[in-house]
């Protein structure tokens, strides 16, 4: 058996271990709630039972989410935080609906917590998937449901679960849009009213009594409020205590006010406007192929902050005729010009911003050479050149962020410099762009398809003639008047 084998199966063995611990104490804390008393331990039997039930399903899901992490779609998250955040998230589910269902009623369950937090820090089918276990927990764990022997009072435990586990699923479904804090609130509530009549519908299996109806559909509208409220408070904790970078957060992220953009404007006013431009562009092809949008806009306003340290260098940025490299060698110039990917980087990390953005930073020009200083070299020397001494440090890209900034850069750049005569001319370049890339290898791991760079050059070929209009020319206009 090989190494790799054995820590696989060690790290796997800790975690059960870990979960088995956790399962006992999510059981006996249920349990206290449930009851409303301490002294349960005498239920050794029943809490070892519960414990190895509820084990198993936790163990379901283990199985299910490693399955899933394997996937692309959750590449972006590793998978012991993936199981951090489910985990916690299903214990405080479970714990919270032990509360509810003790203390204001089984239709109260707010299960839709679970729904929500694991669909906007995961994925939204693995909420899904941690709703239907977190239900499943708490109906095996309630002390009601397993000592009771009549329909009266195992029917409300079974039917609030499950009536929470659809409310669950039902937004769930809300997440699929891109929500703000305010409307994803706004969304649940009536999502939690809308679940009224469905609440009702439930009860009428087993009870006829007009006041329980109304009763049970008031606590399910309460329960996912409760849910959303818990949401609210807990969401800015997960995504500090797990380094989760949300849709929500990231918005923040992007907002001009940002200390490194503020900088970036003051310093470096040319690429700033060039990193606005960039973003637009990234974050179409983001919506293109299916990636988050919001990343790819932070990617394109931060790829090229190490220019801030020295603005001066940098064309976009020069004033009055000035150009720094007509007093350097071509060498220096270069170590000038290649050095802003590796201090965007430092500069991200000192921040602590996310993986994607840094990487994005160091990423977007690979290894490629600084085409302008070698032939200016080679023009000048007789012998042979090292080509790699004006190249970029890389490392080519590795996410299809970096990729994306690093075509969506070039263009931009290009475009900007000589805007194409016509279409075919502006497909033709982004083409050559593209080909060129894919080459020369600094494509080859950042996991973008062909089929996705066809959608990129489309995406890119639409947004830059909508980016470069031409404006009516006041200054004319006035003369013929």
């Amino acid at each position: 058996m090989s190494q790799e084998k054995k820590q696989a199966i060690l790290r796997t063995t800790g975690i059960m271990c870990g979960l088995f611990v956790i399962c006992v104490l999510t059981v006996v804390l249920g349990m206290m709630i449930t009851l409303r008393q301490w002294n349960i331990f005498d239920e050794y039997v029943k809490i070892a039972a519960l414990s190895v039930t509820v084990f198993i399903l936790f163990a379901v899901f283990y199985v299910y989410l490693n399955y899933s992490s394997n996937s692309r779609s959750l590449e972006s998250m590793s998978r012991m935080k993936l199981l951090a955040v489910s985990y916690v998230s299903m214990v405080i589910g479970i714990l919270l609906s032990c509360a509810a269902g003790a203390y204001l009623g089984w239709y109260a369950v707010p299960l839709a917590f679970v729904s929500l937090i694991v669909g906007i820090l995961v994925r939204v089918r693995v909420g899904v998937m941690a709703t239907v276990i977190t239900g499943m927990s708490v109906m095996i764990i309630s002390p009601a449901t397993e000592l009771a022997s009549d329909a009266a009072t195992v029917m409300p435990v079974v039917l609030g679960c499950f009536t929470g586990m659809v409310s669950g699923f039902v937004m769930a479904f809300l997440i699929r849009r891109r929500y703000s804090r305010f409307k994803l609130t706004w969304g649940a509530i009536i999502v939690s009213l809308a679940m009224m009549p469905f609440s009702a519908l439930i009860s009428l299996l087993y009870t006829l009594d007009a006041s329980t109806v109304l009763r049970n559909a008031i606590m399910t509208a309460i329960g996912n409020m409760l849910a959303v409220a818990v949401i609210t408070a807990t969401l800015p904790l997960y995504e500090r205590v797990f380094n989760v970078w949300t849709d929500f957060r990231l918005q923040e992220l992007i907002t001009l006010r940002q200390p490194l953009l503020k900088k970036l404007n003051e310093d470096a006013p040319g690429t700033f406007s060039h990193s606005m431009a960039v973003a637009n562009l990234a974050e179409s092809c983001a919506v293109a192929i299916g990636i988050n949008p919001y990343m790819a806009r932070a990617c394109g306003y931060f790829h090229d902050i190490g220019k801030s340290k020295n603005p001066q260098f940098f064309i976009e940025n020069q004033k009055d005729g000035y150009n720094p490299h007509d007093e350097l060698i071509p060498e220096v110039s270069v170590s000038m010009i290649t050095r802003h990917t590796t201090a965007g980087y430092e500069m991200l990390k000192a921040a602590h911003m996310p993986e994607e953005i840094c990487k994005a930073a160091i990423e977007h020009h690979g290894d490629s050479p600084v085409s302008y200083f070698y032939m200016k070299v080679k023009s000048i020397t007789e012998g042979e050149v090292d080509d790699k001494e004006f190249c970029y440090e890389g490392p080519c890209p590795t996410t299809k962020y970096s990729a994306i900034i690093m075509i969506c850069d070039i263009c931009e750049a290009m475009f900007r410099a000589k805007p194409p005569e016509d279409m075919q001319a502006l497909e033709k370049s982004v083409d050559g762009v593209i080909k060129s890339r894919l080459t020369e290898g600094q494509l080859d791991d950042c996991g973008l398809t062909m089929h996705d760079l066809k959608l990129i050059k489309q995406t890119i070929c639409r947004a830059i003639p909508a980016s470069m209009h031409k404006r009516i020319d006041y200054d004319k206009a006035k003369e013929r008047r």
